[in-house]
C-alpha cells in the first residue's frame, strides 16, 4: 500500500551518495577522526518521501544527531514513494552499504524484512530508558512477528480511506456531507451532472482504490469474512464478495477515465488544483497539503455507511507505520540512538506541525497542528473498529489479487464477478 509514507518527490541531501541499482561505495561510513581519535561513523537512514514539509524536517534530524554525537553524521535516503516501496528499498538493502534503519509499514512488509534476515528484534530497547515514556502498549499493534519481539519503532499513524472534498464545491451546489451510501452516490452524481470530475484516484500503482475496496468489503461482509478472505480461508469470489465489489463498481462512473494509469502523486495534484472535487486517499495528503494546496478550502468524511452491511458502518481503514532497524547494520546502538531521537518530544512536535499523526504519546500538546490533522489522529485512536488494508496484516498474494480485481472494476473492465473469478483462479493456480 498504503500508507503512506506518504508520498512525494525524489531528495537527496548534501552528503549523500547517488542511489542506484549500484553499491553506495563512494561514501565512506567510518574512518578516524584525527581531531579526537575516534571513528568517525555514517549512520544512513532511509524511507520514501512524505512531502516537503516532512521531508525537510529530516534535515533538523541530522544537525540534531550531529550536535549530540560529533563523531556522527546521519544522511537520510529519501525516494520517491512508490520507487521506495517497489524497487527501491530492496536495491538499498542488498546494496554493500545498506542503510541502517529504513521506514516500513507493519504487517506483512515488516515481517518479510525479518524473515529476510533485514530486521533487528527492538524489544529490549524499546523497554529501556531511551524510550520510556514514549509509546503506549497499542502502539507497537502488528510490529511483531508470531507474537515474539518488536521489529519496529512505532512512527505515525495512518487512516488510510477517507473522503477528502472540496467545499466550494459543495457549497457551490449546496450539497451536505454524505453519511449513506445512496446519499454518496447521489452527490457524484450531481457533482457529475454539473460538469465537474466528482472523484480522483491515481491508481497506477494499485493500493489506492484496493484501499477503499478493503474498506468496502469489510463493511458489506464483516471484518471477520474480510478477513478470513484475505488469509485465504474463504474464496474471493463469494457471494458476499461479489455483492460487495458491487458497492465498488457504482463508484465507476464518477471517477477520472485515467484512474489506473494515473500515479497517487498526481491524483493528489488534481485535487489541489480543483480539477476534481474530492479525492478519497490517507491522512498523509495533509503533508503534501502543506505546501501545494494554497488556498484550497477542503475537509474530510470517513466512508458513509451503507445500511445493509454486516460490518461496523463506522470503521476506520488505518495503518501503523515506523523504522526497522537493519540486522546487518555494523551501527546497532549508533542507530538505536537516532531511533529514539527521531521520536523524542522535540522530533514529535515537528513531525506533528508537518502534517504528520506521530504514534508517540499525546503527540498534539502544545503544537500549532493542523485541526485536520489531530482529528483523523483522534478519529484512528478512539475507532470502535481499525480495518486493515489487505496489504497490511494478510497474505500479500491475496492482496495482490484482489487489488487487481479492484482496479479492473473501477476502470470499468470487469464486472464483479468476472474480477473477482479471475482473481480466484489466479490464487487456485497458484497452489
Amino acid at each position: 500500500m498504503a500508507t503512506k509514507s506518504n508520498r512525494g518527490r525524489l531528495a537527496v541531501f548534501a552528503g549523500i551518495c547517488a542511489v542506484a541499482s549500484l553499491a553506495l561505495a563512494a561514501c565512506s561510513s567510518s574512518g578516524p577522526d584525527a581531531s579526537n581519535g575516534e571513528e568517525n561513523i555514517t549512520i544512513r537512514i532511509a524511507m520514501g518521501s512524505s512531502g516537503d514539509a516532512v521531508d525537510s524536517q529530516w534535515d533538523a534530524l541530522a544537525e540534531r544527531y550531529h550536535e549530540k554525537y560529533p563523531n556522527r553524521t546521519l544522511e537520510p535516503v529519501i525516494q520517491e514513494d512508490d520507487i521506495y516501496q517497489t524497487t527501491g528499498l530492496p536495491t538499498l538493502l542488498s546494496s554493500r552499504e545498506a542503510p541502517d534503519a529504513y521506514f516500513e509499514w507493519s504487517g506483512p512488509r515488516m515481517r518479510g524484512h525479518v524473515a529476510d534476515g533485514d530486521g533487528y528484534d527492538l524489544s529490549t530497547a524499546l523497554k529501556g530508558e531511551l524510550f520510556a515514556g514514549r509509546f503506549n502498549d497499542g502502539a507497537f499493534t502488528n510490529m511483531d512477528v508470531d507474537g515474539k519481539g518488536i521489529y519496529m519503532v512505532p512512527w505515525t499513524g495512518d487512516v488510510t480511506n477517507v473522503v477528502w472534498y472540496d467545499k466550494a464545491v459543495f457549497a457551490e451546489l449546496g450539497l451536505s456531507v454524505p453519511t449513506t451510501w445512496d446519499q454518496y452516490l447521489a452527490v457524484n452524481k450531481a457533482i457529475l451532472d454539473s460538469g465537474k470530475t466528482p472523484l480522483v484516484f491515481g491508481n497506477k500503482d494499485q493500493w489506492p482504490v484496493g484501499s477503499v475496496a478493503s474498506h468496502l468489503v469489510s463493511r458489506v461482509i464483516g471484518e471477520d469474512l474480510y478477513s478470513d478472505t484475505m488469509d485465504g480461508k474463504a474464496p474471493l469470489n463469494s457471494p458476499e464478495m461479489v455483492d460487495a465489489f458491487g458497492y465498488l463498481a457504482s463508484l465507476a462512473p464518477y471517477v477520472n477515465k485515467s484512474v489506473n494509469a494515473l500515479a497517487d502523486d498526481e491524483a493528489n495534484t488534481q485535487f489541489f488544483l480543483q480539477k476534481a472535487a474530492s479525492i478519497q486517499i490517507g491522512s498523509w495528503l495533509m503533508a503534501d497539503a502543506a505546501t501545494e494546496a494554497d488556498g484550497l478550502d477542503f475537509d474530510y468524511f470517513n466512508l458513509p455507511a451503507i445500511p445493509a452491511g454486516k460490518g461496523d458502518q463506522s470503521s476506520v481503514l488505518g495503518i501503523s507505520t515506523g523504522f526497522m532497524l537493519n540486522a546487518n547494520s555494523p551501527h546497532v546502538e549508533e542507530t538505536i540512538d537516532l531511533l529514539a531521537m527521531l521520536v523524542d518530544a522535540e522530533s514529535t512536535k515537528a513531525w506533528a506541525e508537518a502534517g504528520l499523526a506521530p504514534m508517540t504519546i499525546d503527540p498534539f500538546v502544545g503544537v500549532d497542528a493542523d485541526p485536520r490533522t489531530v482529528s483523523l489522529a483522534e478519529m484512528l485512536s478512539s475507532a470502535g473498529t481499525v480495518v486493515a488494508p489487505a496489504d497490511s496484516g494478510h497474505d500479500i498474494e491475496i492482496a495482490a489479487a484482489f487489488y487487481d480485481a479492484a482496479a479492473s472494476v473501477i476502470g470499468g473492465t470487469s464486472t464483479p464477478q468476472e474480477a473477482l473469478d479471475t482473481a480466484q483462479s489466479r490464487m487456485d493456480s497458484a497452489g
